[in-house]
């Protein structure tokens, strides 16, 4: 399958998925005659799997860790559910920092608002 349609299936840009080639998150695809690339039905899985990952909050580098080396191999059940517990954990970290940031901002603002406090 040509690159545009791949893209038109998976709703991924031409242009990501390049990128995704270029940087070993799909397989160089065999080429046609003409040139063209001509990618397997199993890309329209794995693009959509990093799709999906990243819409989830894992990084290009995250996800290549995943990814099994075949496109044709799917990601164990239990490795799935291994990697979305990890991120999880990453998620509530930083819901905490910024809780903190948010603290720290609000205790800053009500102090410089306050009108017998010292200048910054």
């Amino acid at each position: 399958m040509k690159i545009g349609k791949l893209a038109e299936v998976t709703g991924v840009p031409a242009s990501s998925i390049r990128f995704y080639e270029k940087h070993g998150l799909i397989p160089q695809p065999e080429r046609q005659e003409n040139g063209y690339r001509d990618y397997p039905d199993a890309m329209i899985s794995r693009l959509r799997t990093i799709a999906m990952s990243k819409s989830l909050g894992f990084s290009l580098s995250e996800i290549r860790r995943f990814l099994p080396d075949n496109p044709e191999n799917e990601i164990a059940r239990p490795d799935v559910i291994a990697n979305l517990e990890n991120k999880l954990i990453d998620v509530d970290q930083k819901i905490r920092d910024l809780h903190e940031i948010r603290q720290s901002l609000t205790g800053m603002i009500d102090y410089l608002n306050d009108p017998d406090s010292k200048a910054c």
